[in-house]
């Protein structure tokens, strides 16, 4: 495999890779919103222990 090959195959995995994370970040969005237009919770792991956190709060913290 040439260095150009390599290269290519380097770039497409990271354009793949920033697609999915772009994705993760939308789908993690649209969660939050749809939570806080439901008036929801969110259930979290935070230093080991399992917490509910009301979407509207856990917005304000990002």
């Amino acid at each position: 495999m040439g260095n150009n090959k390599i290269k290519t195959v380097t770039k497409n995995a990271d354009d793949f890779a920033s697609k999915i994370l772009k994705g993760l970040k939308l789908a993690h969005k649209k969660m939050i919103k749809s939570k806080i237009d439901k008036n929801q919770s969110l259930v979290i792991s935070h230093k080991g222990k399992i917490i509910k956190v009301k979407a509207a709060d856990f917005h304000r913290l990002e």
